[in-house]
């Protein structure tokens, strides 16, 4: 266990895992790290550090070392690239600090060659009952005043698809006890005044008496927030997520759910153990335009074993799903980004994969293997044809504003889709304009997806 007997001066540190930032975003897992030191170290003088919300992370991180006597970095596998120089820094000029490391990494990886670079390894999950507001940074809390604020309601998933870490972390759904999310309530509204709730859950539904907890409490509070948070479409039945509860949830302000769609084939979703059938998709995503709820629906391609008419299944969901009306969003497809951890990692790692045996070969790991974030474009997944690994990172471009911004009000927005909506009835995945488009996003767009 973290010997804490002699640290008082803490510095945490999240750094950001590509080179677009995250801005506004709340690092959950950094900041908990955070959280938990200030609340349980007695004196203790606690400093959360996120390079998604500073203008000039690496000046304020030299000045506020200075004084430090410990320096935490909470990574994943994408973050040790902006990780590692900050390290070396402090072993150059500050050996007198001790460096801690941990995170969901190192919870995968907990055999490699830490102690070269690192004076402490947590590798297991600290408390996530402790989340110090006063210490978000300023970028963050002012996108919770003046767009979206979060609480969280829930961590972890019971859940073992097989493509996500929790199929191999051998962890259960835990809810965030209903009197600290009703305390947490009251103190961001009080505090942000926000027009917007996102309850930050994996899946929100999953302890069904605490969702309906929460509805009633906004409707006894009489919050005029509107809200939305991510679920399950298996959660969509008779006596669970039903008509009845349905209008109630809209009554209390939800205005959008997000759900991991995945695939159209059944066999893929089965392939996936995503715990969920097409046919639960299609209701769901009904129900949600029944109510009036937006629908966001994330789906992915590029999954070892998936044939060219699975692939065409999960095109036509799409269609059939987008043809409900305009409270239906699909993100993506997305390219399968085979992340560390996964059981279906493992499976990919049967076609070639290697990865990195020590640590700091990770720091350029995704440089010569970029497949971390949406627009990365040049794969080269031995499961997929020459052909496949050419076109399919381009699929989510072409769905995305050629099905989504087709509906759009925006003239300039419908224009643009009409272009790629061409793209995609032609199942035609390429072109210099989805080249070009993919460019400006990268050069102008250094935040967000749009």
């Amino acid at each position: 266990m973290l010997d804490t007997a002699k640290i008082k001066k803490i510095l945490i540190v999240n750094t950001k895992s590509s080179d677009r930032k995250l801005t506004g975003m709340v690092m959950w897992g950094a900041w908990a790290v955070a959280s938990y030191f200030k609340a349980t170290i007695k004196g203790s003088d606690v400093i959360f550090l996120d390079e998604n919300n500073e203008d000039d992370f690496e000046a304020k991180f030299k000045k506020i070392v200075k004084d430090r006597d410990t320096v935490g970095f909470s990574i994943t596998s994408m973050q040790i690239k902006y990780t590692l120089p900050l390290v070396k820094y402090l072993k150059e000029n500050y050996p007198h600090i001790k460096r801690i490391v941990g995170g969901i990494h190192v919870t995968l990886f907990p055999d490699q060659n830490y102690r070269d670079w690192f004076n402490e390894v947590v590798a297991y999950d600290l408390p996530k009952d402790h989340f110090n507001y006063s210490l978000l940074p300023k970028k963050v809390k002012d996108v919770y005043r003046q767009k979206r604020a979060q609480v969280l309601t829930g961590f972890n998933c019971s859940y073992k698809c097989a493509f996500c870490v929790n199929s191999v972390r051998n962890c259960r759904y835990e809810g965030t006890p209903i009197g600290k999310i009703k305390a947490d309530m009251d103190y961001v509204v009080k505090e942000f005044n926000p027009r917007k709730i996102y309850f930050r859950d994996e899946d929100f539904f999953q302890d069904i008496n605490k969702a309906r907890a929460i509805v009633d409490y906004i409707l006894e509070k009489k919050y005029k927030f509107i809200w939305d948070t991510s679920t399950r479409v298996n959660h969509f039945m008779p006596g669970r997520v039903d008509d009845e509860f349905l209008q109630k949830i809209v009554s209390s302000g939800c205005r959008q759910f997000r759900f991991g769609v995945e695939s159209g084939s059944q066999r893929v979703l089965n392939f996936l153990r995503k715990g969920q059938t097409v046919e639960q998709t299609k209701n769901a995503i009904s129900q949600c335009v029944k109510h009036n709820i937006f629908a966001t629906c994330s789906v992915i391609v590029g999954i070892p074993t998936e044939t060219a008419e699975e692939k065409e299944e999960t095109y036509r969901l799409i269609e059939e799903l987008l043809a409900l009306g305009k409270k239906v969003e699909v993100l993506g497809p997305q390219m399968f980004r085979p992340y560390p951890g996964g059981s279906l990692f493992e499976e990919a790692k049967k076609y070639g994969f290697k990865l990195p045996d020590k640590f700091e070969y990770w720091a350029v790991y995704y440089d010569k293997n970029p497949i971390g974030d949406v627009f990365d474009t040049e794969i080269n997944y031995p499961w997929l044809s020459k052909k496949e690994n050419k076109t399919l990172p381009f699929v989510w471009v072409v769905a995305h504003y050629g099905l989504n911004y087709s509906k759009s009000s925006n003239i300039v927005k419908r224009f643009i889709g009409y272009i790629f909506l061409i793209h995609w009835k032609l199942r035609w995945f390429g072109g210099w304009d989805v080249k070009l488009l993919i460019f400006a996003r990268k050069k102008f767009f250094k935040t967000d997806l749009d």
